[in-house]
């Protein structure tokens, strides 16, 4: 099978409450890119068509753990998902 990996995942900005990231398109096809982004008590996703997203209404100081997954026309997704922990500290990720 194809690896739906997106690559070259990185951070743009970061504030006490949101995260802004982009990435390059996998080798392989992509529709649409699903962000997810969860905590201990919550997960939440939402789906973008460009190589870039923000994710806001973070709580600083909560981890979160945040990926990115490529998703082809047939809803397949392969392939290990990059991932970026987020904590509302800029030092922390870099």
């Amino acid at each position: 099978g194809v690896s739906n990996k997106v690559r070259n995942l990185s951070v743009t900005e970061i504030t006490t409450s949101s995260i802004s990231l982009n990435w390059t398109e996998p080798v392989g096809n992509s529709s649409f890119y699903r962000v997810q982004w969860k905590n201990a008590s919550s997960t939440l996703n939402t789906s973008v068509f460009e190589k870039t997203t923000t994710i806001s209404n973070l709580t600083a100081g909560v981890r979160y753990d945040i990926n990115v997954t490529a998703v082809a026309a047939d809803n397949q997704t392969e392939g290990e998902i990059p991932s970026i922990e987020y904590n509302g500290q800029m030092d922390h990720l870099l």
